[in-house]
């Protein structure tokens, strides 16, 4: 039976995994709880999670080694039910439901592992890591991040291995992902790339003014790609006002601003759990994801709509980048 994908399209799972030991110790044995999980997204009817790749900072000398790590977590991972996907035949596959796994699709939130080495991204791609976050808020050798320089004239967008990177990335067919990017490095990305490209976990700063939510300028240069942003359902990214008190609604709030703004087929979902402390009530796990439709159906949003918003933008985008 060929449906419609639901699409979360980013989550820190794999770095929680890899800290579960160390936190379990320091825990004394308390057992480490998870947003995501097979059971919580088949709950809450997500048929495909990108699952993050980050090096924390502490860590970033030996980041590549910390990023094979994580991906052979995720290698495991397709023991216990998902399914790795990287092409648009996976895809189809899974649409089809050919098999019950639910997918997962890996991406490197910041390009620390890449910094010594820009080879290294052939081997990337082979891995299975099918979309790239340039940035992770600093600065690094490619691009610049949405830190204290954000709105500083002397900020810089792409530099010339960024650019270079941004070119093999288009090549091998790897989804450029702008959320953490500063606002030049945005604007060069729009005019660079020849295929649509996503903010994976990104709101509307004209709702919640954070340096890490996408002006109105930005999204209308998302909007011109015929690119994508994930709603990020972290509330100090939702509501600047008491952010503990933030529920569904403001992300709804987020998806319809956007919506209104550059249009449905540019909004998705991009839940960011597993890499944020406190949730919005009424989306405490992936297995409440499904709370979603029926709010978007109150406000307005037709079935088709719904079904965009919830997979099908970021699902266009991967058939338009992918092989």
């Amino acid at each position: 039976m060929i449906r419609n994908l639901v699409i979360d399209c980013h989550a820190d799972t794999l770095l929680k995994k890899y800290f579960a030991e160390t936190i379990t110790l320091l825990l004394g044995g308390k057992k480490q709880e998870f947003h995501v999980s097979k059971d919580l997204l088949i709950q809450g009817g997500v048929d495909v999670q990108v699952f993050a790749i980050f090096v924390p900072p502490k860590l970033e000398k030996i980041g590549p080694e910390v990023t094979l790590e994580m991906i052979s977590i995720a290698k495991e991972m397709e023991q216990d039910g998902f399914t790795l996907i990287k092409s648009r035949p996976d895809l189809t596959k899974l649409e089809e439901r050919i098999n019950n796994n639910v997918g997962m699709i890996l991406s490197l939130e910041g390009t620390v592992a890449l910094e010594r080495n820009l080879r290294l991204l052939q081997t990337f791609y082979e891995l299975g890591i099918r979309i790239i976050g340039l940035s992770w808020s600093r600065k690094n050798l490619f691009c610049e991040g949405t830190g204290l320089t954000q709105n500083v004239e002397d900020s810089e967008g792409l530099s010339v291995f960024g650019r270079e990177l941004l070119e093999q990335m288009e090549s091998l067919g790897i989804v450029v992902d702008i959320s953490h990017l500063n606002q030049k490095g945005v604007a060069d990305v729009a005019k660079m790339t020849t295929k649509p490209f996503i903010a994976s976990h990104s709101n509307a700063q004209q709702i919640c003014s954070v340096n890490r939510n996408l002006t109105d300028d930005q999204l209308m240069e998302i909007a011109s790609a015929d690119s994508v942003v994930g709603i990020n359902f972290y509330p100090r990214f939702l509501i600047q006002k008491d952010p503990e008190t933030a529920t569904i609604n403001n992300v709804i709030q987020h998806i319809k601003y956007i919506s209104d703004l550059i249009g449905v087929k540019h909004v998705g979902i991009g839940s960011d759990f597993d890499g944020i402390g406190i949730t919005p009530k009424g989306l405490e796990n992936a297995s409440k994801i499904k709370n979603i439709p029926p709010l978007l159906t109150e406000e307005g949003f037709s079935k088709q709509d719904v079904a965009k918003i919830m997979g099908g933008n970021f699902r266009r985008v991967f058939d338009k980048v992918w092989k």
